[in-house]
């Protein structure tokens, strides 16, 4: 990353604000820098607190200056038309998932009918919260992850967004969040759904490899995320005949095979990651009920781009729709 020239400092010093360049080198522009000492002094201001203003300010622009991520600082991220509470420990919301999840729900048709949703790897609960805010004929949503600090936060978010009307009241009972490990023998038991009902199945699992979390994440992600939201554990991919980075999916799609969900839609790092997923899913022999309907998305995936790529397996093409990098395998059953 290049070096920022002195005279942007003072620059920003004297067009912005004396806080502005603690927060340069990691906003890097002014217009960032900007935003961002906006949204800071705004948080301040509306925090009720003993500490004085200004020093409220200057010390959450040096936690950002550490390369804290602002959401940690600020608390809270917009997806959507929520407001998702964010905590340490508990992976932020990132753009590209509310994109991918919002075009998810204008895919479905009309129905009168109650839909019933599965997310695993939940996290803050954005996903399955999104898509209730959007889809309100949802009547049985269950959010699950193996972090119990997830499962609270992701409660939280439910009752923050049930008092700010951006989800009915209805929702406190239709949404429930449940600590679980879905690679237990005993996980698929316990879920409330019996094989086909399923409506829709989600996930934004861990899919970063070991080295490309060490150098191909920000700063800020590899100090202060969760790594074991973002990376494998590299003792879960015994039995699996995959690259450790796709051993969730590999689950996952075991998982799929006996629920028989009606879509499926799985957040991914990359084209070629999605690639991979796409050829588990065709070779899959208890998916052949998804046997030709799945598409990779890129982070835009509305629009008219598309193109076309063959699997390196089999020689098979699907399709790749959007605008950006690989984010997602969308399939569905070919019955719905």
């Amino acid at each position: 990353m290049p070096r920022l020239a002195p005279s942007l400092f003072r620059q920003a010093r004297k067009q912005i604000s004396p806080f502005a360049p603690l927060l340069l080198p990691v906003c890097r522009t002014l217009d960032s820098t900007a935003n961002e000492l906006r949204w800071i002094k705004e948080h301040v201001n509306s925090t009720d607190s003993l500490v004085p203003r200004k020093l409220g300010i200057w010390q959450a622009c040096l936690k950002r200056e550490k390369g804290i991520p602002l959401q940690y600082i600020l608390g809270n991220q917009p997806f959507g038309p929520l407001d998702i509470l964010c905590k340490p420990g508990v992976l932020i919301p990132r753009p590209e998932t509310e994109s991918i999840i919002t075009h998810l729900t204008t895919l479905l048709p009309f129905s009168s009918s109650p839909l019933k949703i599965l997310d695993l790897c939940t996290g803050t609960g954005c996903i399955p919260l999104l898509i209730a805010s959007l889809l309100p004929s949802t009547s049985q949503t269950l959010g699950v992850d193996i972090s119990p600090l997830a499962i609270s936060l992701s409660r939280q978010n439910l009752s923050h967004n049930i008092s700010l009307s951006h989800l009915p009241l209805s929702a406190s009972k239709s949404i429930t969040f449940t600590k679980s490990d879905i690679f237990s023998s005993s996980s698929l038991s316990s879920l409330p759904f019996s094989p086909g009902e399923l409506d829709i199945l989600t996930s934004n699992p861990p899919y970063i490899s070991p080295a490309g979390f060490n150098k191909n994440t920000e700063r800020s992600v590899r100090l202060y995320e969760p790594k074991l939201a973002l990376v494998p554990d590299v003792n879960l991919g015994k039995g699996y005949d995959c690259l450790p980075e796709d051993v969730f999916y590999a689950r996952l799609l075991e998982i799929v095979s006996v629920l028989q969900p009606k879509r499926v839609l799985f957040e991914v790092g990359d084209v070629e990651q999605a690639r991979r997923v796409a050829e588990m899913v065709v070779t899959g022999g208890e998916l052949k009920n998804y046997a030709g309907t799945v598409e990779i998305w890129r982070d835009n995936p509305e629009g008219e781009e598309k193109e076309r790529i063959s699997l390196r397996n089999n020689g098979e093409e699907v399709e790749v729709k959007g605008r950006g990098n690989g984010r997602g395998v969308y399939f569905w059953r070919k019955d719905c």
